[in-house]
């Protein structure tokens, strides 16, 4: 039957919510059919909702206020709600809300059920209102939706010490996810003028004690430890002792907890011009360094070119914007950081870490953090390497099976010292077999009847020189194993090789010994085991991490 213009039938809802079987009942508009009793009562029997008199339907259809109305109890209808599943983060500082869509005969999730289902999950603090009146409207089913979120303590401070430079300018890596370093771009020296502020001293920070979306508190840390601005050579202090200002022209950095302005001595070229170069302070040099000079620096160095048979020392870090071929005589020794495209016959000994992008080659490293290549290339060819940390290429030795060895998670200078006293053992021990040899000689011609005094003296002296040594190697025997014992390896240092390890490699880690096989190995990971070094693969998408920060007070580094 058609409905005349601007007539509207009256409707009627049944759902559950809460435990009971809601009704709503809205009237018809003009000429329209209202809601007839057998409708709703055919629906109850549908949706299995428990019987009510018809007397109490009707009354419902009479008013129809089009409000819920509370029918009758109905827990059986449980199986039809929408569910409203909340996750609290492990450490309680976040809650989420999810929604499921209700069956037919339920009602919509609304403000009160998230609230209600929050509230038994004990999610009582930070709770974001208009977060859950979103959900609720927008009906989001299956969208997981951050609802809640604590507040995190704010550790209390005495006075704090703002630097107006970049104390960590040159270390792309604390920030990169091993992309490559591009070394054109980098620059250790930062120069300032003088009376350029440096530094200053902010105001302490009062502690807040957080607390978590169940209403935990989270005590804030407090250091009321007075904090005060270290001022080092060529650097003042205002009246307030509250700013830090330079008193020359140069480069501005952190030396031993105290801000430092070094002068800075530019050249385009170390040769006969220049001659060599000892500095307290940083030294930039512009093109390269010529065979056989030397640039000594307290501060840092960095050259723009090519770097051959030259010996560079720094109390800093060392940037080769190229690279070093020190054709067997090239050195470089720096406690800091050392950068170079590429390193290729020379001596290494870096107390910080050692990047370098492409290769290094037949030279001989001591290296106390870690050692990475992280070039296109990052091949590791031939000579030696002690690294404290970890050691991470590509490609480890070569085809023609290149005599390579690599010591990893020992302070260098721990093994060098277990090396040279085996060596002076050794070579103690090939003394005390010339001086026995000659003694017997001797002996033998004092038997035959040779007794004059030169050869009696002689015996007497070889004697002695015979005890001395004996002394020394009963010393140096004591000594090799008490080292030994102390070559422990660190457990988080790594060797992770990205493609091919080749034979002829000799990998060690403490007194732990490993030799490649014939065939190699190909995308790999080692690392020190209790009783053997143990190996698992690499996977580009599950990297494992390197922690380039160190406590320098700590003898072994940590990974």
């Amino acid at each position: 039957m058609e409905q005349r213009s601007g007539s509207q039938d009256g409707t009627f809802e049944l759902y559950y919510r809460k435990g009971w079987a809601y009704l709503v009942v809205r009237p018809p508009l003009a000429r329209g059919r209202p809601v007839y009793p057998e409708q709703i009562e055919n629906r109850m029997k549908i949706l299995r909702i428990p019987r009510v008199s018809g007397r109490r339907i009707r009354e419902v259809i009479e008013e129809a206020t089009a409000e819920p109305v509370a029918l009758v109890e109905w827990p059986e209808g449980r199986r039809l709600a929408a569910r409203v599943e909340v996750e609290i983060a492990e450490d309680e500082m976040s809650a989420w809300v999810t929604l499921e869509a209700p069956h037919k005969g339920a009602g919509t999730p609304t403000v009160e059920d998230i609230d209600d289902e929050l509230n038994q999950c004990g999610v009582i603090f930070g709770i974001d209102r208009q977060a859950v009146q979103r959900l609720a409207v927008q009906q989001a089913y299956g969208v997981r939706t951050l609802v809640a979120e604590g507040d995190h303590p704010i550790a209390g401070t005495g006075n704090r010490v703002y630097y107006h430079f970049n104390t960590n300018r040159g270390k792309p890596y604390l920030e990169m996810d091993f992309g490559r370093i591009n070394l054109k771009e980098l620059n250790f020296i930062d120069n300032r003028e003088a009376g350029d502020l440096l530094a200053a001293l902010l105001p302490p920070i009062e502690a807040r004690d957080g607390r978590t979306v169940t209403g935990r508190v989270i005590a804030a840390e407090r250091d009321t430890r007075p904090v005060e601005l270290n001022g080092g050579a060529n650097t003042r202090l205002n009246p307030e002792r509250t700013e830090l200002y330079a008193t020359c022209d140069g480069n501005v950095r952190i030396s031993a907890r105290k801000v430092i302005v070094e002068p800075v001595v530019k050249v385009k070229n170390v040769n006969y011009e220049t001659g060599n170069i000892r500095f307290d302070g940083s030294v930039v040099v512009e093109g390269s360094i010529a065979d056989g000079f030397v640039i000594e620096a307290s501060g840092d160095i960095q050259v723009g070119k090519g770097v051959g048979k030259a010996t560079l020392k720094a109390g800093g870090n060392i940037l080769l914007k190229t690279g070093i071929n020190g054709n067997g005589a090239g050195q470089i020794e720096c406690d800091g950081d050392l950068f170079a495209r590429y390193v290729e016959s020379c001596s290494v000994t870096c107390r910080g870490h050692l990047l370098v992008e492409e290769a290094i080659m037949h030279s001989h490293l001591r290296v106390w953090k870690h050692c990475v290549l992280n070039g296109r290339r990052s091949e590791f060819i031939a000579g030696d390497i002690i690294v404290g940390g970890t050691l991470w290429c590509k490609k480890l030795g070569n085809f023609n099976e290149a005599p390579t060895r690599v010591a990893i998670g020992v302070v260098p200078k721990l093994l060098l010292t277990y090396r040279s006293t085996r060596h002076e053992l050794d070579e103690k021990q090939d003394q005390l077999d010339q001086t026995d040899a000659k003694l017997e000689q001797l002996e033998k011609a004092i038997h035959d009847g040779n007794n004059d005094q030169r050869v009696l003296q002689a015996r007497e002296q070889l004697r002695a020189t015979a005890g001395s040594l004996q002394n020394e190697i009963n010393t140096l025997r004591r000594r090799v194993p008490q080292l030994r014992e102390q070559l422990k390896a660190s457990r988080k240092s790594l060797l992770v090789v990205e493609d091919t390890l080749f034979k002829g490699v000799v990998l060690t880690f403490g007194k732990l010994e490993y030799r490649v096989p014939d065939n190699g190995v190909r995308k790999t990971i080692f690392h020190a085991g209790e009783y053997e070094i143990q190996e698992s693969g690499y996977d580009y998408h599950n990297r494992p991490e390197l922690d380039f920060e160190y406590d320098e007070a700590e003898d072994a580094p940590r990974v």
